[in-house]
């Protein structure tokens, strides 16, 4: 059996990204698209602030988030 460097990757992104607090929302899949759509630079700032005031657990989310 052999361990891959991608592997080792994935499983440490994983705890990172899909860790979630007992009082942290629950995102699905859009709200988590679009989170890194923003991070990533595809979502101007403007764009990014609509969501936020429309859609209370993307706002939650983000609130609690220390990675932005």
């Amino acid at each position: 059996m052999s361990i891959h460097m991608r592997d080792i990757g994935d499983a440490v992104l994983g705890l990172f990204y899909w860790h979630h607090a007992e009082d942290e929302p629950e995102l699905n899949d859009d709200q988590r698209l679009l989170i890194e759509a923003y991070r990533s630079g595809q979502v101007p700032e403007a764009a990014w602030q609509e969501p936020l005031e429309h859609d209370p657990t993307l706002a939650k989310y983000w609130r609690r988030n220390p990675v932005h």
